[in-house]
């Protein structure tokens, strides 16, 4: 039996988990990695959203018990979307498989997105206008779950054909399985498949030519990234509050980089750019933009209050977490709380403008910069704990408020809140 043209990613010895769906592309990965004596685990999500998911997963766990290979199913349970199933399902996925890997002590996780794949993400987004994302998949990449520590995500196949690992997983008897959604014509992908598969066949257009875009972009796009990221951070500050200030006339990069971190928005779009916009006081992507054309103010960007306290249509703000002593969340992908260990029970991790009244809370700038902080409230909705960076902002923005004094003195005391704003600056982890 031919093998398969794989260069390990990792150094020799070094344990790895390896997401093994049941399908042939991610057998023929577990296959090889046993076969070249590689130290895995393999992990099968079981998404519970088609009838024969718990059999496929069953399958892969007695081949790997037949080669005393350590296997885990993960099981996405609770309630599922009525829409973008498949969106909610990748982030499960990804999120059980990162726990997954933290329970087991591993930093790397492998997956079987094969050279198929990354020709129909590269035409998928060609056809949203997309620039940066025509380099496709990244070989390699940090992705962690919640406030997880970072893990190292590798795909070893983007330089496979599918046809190719399928060949291999039939060649070498493997119990695969054929997942129904894979032609179900309603989802894009499956739509960009049979489209590419007839321009191939017609050589008008071929995988390999999508393949080599996504390469040739991707290269030059690393050395620039740092580069054009280094050169934005000299025109951004970070507030003790969660904010950013921008130098007046900012860089289109430094200022799309500053509304994805500040707005807590799980995907990175472009807004576009300033050009032509003297004065901006407005929402986009869940940021505040309070921007002008002045070379005596700093631009602002921070997160928007409304998103988080509730919307006048409507719409529920954050829902309080509960937040046993000794825990941490991950709050509204900006920040990494720690309740502290003698922390009372029942607390209530929330936004702090959701404590005050609202008129209150959004009356100046520097009160819905501070609204959108994470606190720890007791059932009561009085306020027990503050950011420790955060105090001085607070108690400077809610002066001359009445209750100001009344409203903080129920205090007992400030927690650790690890702000991610660089980290999603630099757009290198995705949190799921």
């Amino acid at each position: 039996m031919t093998t398969l043209p794989i260069t390990w990613p990792l150094p020799e010895g070094e344990p790895a988990a390896i997401a093994v769906s049941g399908g042939a592309d991610s057998f023929a990965l577990l296959h090889w990695a046993v076969g070249q004596g590689h130290p895995v685990v393999a992990l099968t999500v079981d998404h519970g959203l088609r009838e024969g998911s718990a059999a496929e997963a069953q399958a892969v766990r007695t081949w790997c018990s037949e080669r005393n290979v350590p296997h885990e199913t993960l099981v996405w349970r609770g309630e599922k979307p009525n829409t973008g199933i498949q969106a909610a399902a990748r982030e499960a996925r990804y999120r059980l498989l990162c726990e997954a890997c933290y329970r087991m002590g591993l930093e790397h996780l492998l997956t079987a997105h094969n050279a198929d794949d990354q020709a129909e993400t590269v035409f998928m987004r060609l056809r949203r206008g997309a620039g940066r994302g025509l380099a496709g998949m990244k070989p390699e990449r940090k992705i962690a779950a919640g406030p997880g520590d970072l893990i190292n995500l590798h795909r070893p196949l983007l330089g496979i054909r599918r046809a190719e690992l399928r060949a291999y997983s039939q060649a070498a008897g493997l119990p695969f399985a054929n997942d129904p959604s894979n032609e179900d014509e309603r989802f894009e992908r499956v739509q960009v498949r049979a489209l590419l598969a007839a321009l191939e066949q017609q050589d008008l257009l071929t995988m390999e030519a999508l393949c080599r875009t996504a390469e040739r972009v991707a290269e030059p796009l690393e050395h620039y990234e740092k580069f054009d990221r280094d050169l934005s951070w000299t025109s951004v500050r970070m507030d003790k509050d969660d904010a950013m200030l921008l130098e007046w006339h900012p860089s289109d990069t430094a200022l799309n980089r500053a509304v994805f971190a500040c707005g807590g928005s799980a995907i990175y779009r472009d807004i576009g750019s300033l050009e032509g916009k003297p004065l901006i006081e407005t929402t986009i992507a869940g940021a505040m933009l309070a921007i002008r054309d002045d070379p005596f103010y700093d631009h602002l960007v921070f997160r928007e209050p409304a998103a988080l306290l509730g919307r006048a249509d409507g719409t529920p703000g954050l829902a309080p977490v509960p937040a046993p002593p000794g825990s941490r969340h991950l709050y509204d992908r900006r920040f990494i709380v720690s309740v502290p260990e003698e922390a009372a029970d029942g607390l209530l991790l929330r936004p702090l403008g959701q404590l005050m009244p609202r008129d209150i809370a959004t009356s100046t700038l520097a009160r819905q910069r501070i609204s959108t902080l994470p606190c720890l409230a007791d059932e009561g909705n009085q306020l027990r704990y503050l950011p420790e960076q955060a105090v001085e902002a607070v108690t400077k923005a809610l002066a001359g408020w009445k209750q100001c004094d009344s409203f903080l003195s129920a205090m007992a005391g400030t927690f650790p809140a690890h702000s991610l704003l660089a980290e999603r600056f630099a757009g290198d982890v995705i949190r799921y």
